[in-house]
């Protein structure tokens, strides 16, 4: 198990590395919003942001539920019996719901960008 402060550490890089990645995304697809998406290719992708939007909320979601099962498993059991515990369960819980989001944010960064 690593220590608090680095699980906090991986938690803000990976805040740090969705932003970028979605200023990215925002940049690209900004002109294609302004103009309207006009050619299919430019319809296919703005079907294709909400379609990833409702599969990005499930992931988290799914993986938020897991890790949530987890910390009570360990609380039940009494492996998280203070309250520094407690609040890294939580860490762990963003962090579960974090990593889709980075995923997808980036994947989409690389795709729009081409290799970002």
């Amino acid at each position: 198990m690593t220590t608090p402060s680095l699980r906090v550490a991986e938690l803000s890089v990976i805040a740090l590395e969705t932003s970028f990645a979605a200023a990215i995304t925002i940049a690209a697809r900004t002109p294609m919003l302004v103009n309207g998406a006009r050619s299919a290719r430019e319809r296919d992708e703005a079907r294709r942001m909400v379609i990833e939007k409702v599969e990005a909320v499930i992931e988290c979601v799914g993986a938020a539920q897991v890790a949530t099962m987890i910390m009570w498993t360990r609380i039940a059991f009494g492996d998280i019996r203070s309250p520094n515990g407690l609040a890294m369960g939580f860490v762990d819980i963003a962090t579960a719901a974090a990593r889709p989001v980075r995923a997808r944010v980036q994947a989409n960064a690389n795709r729009l960008v081409g290799g970002v």
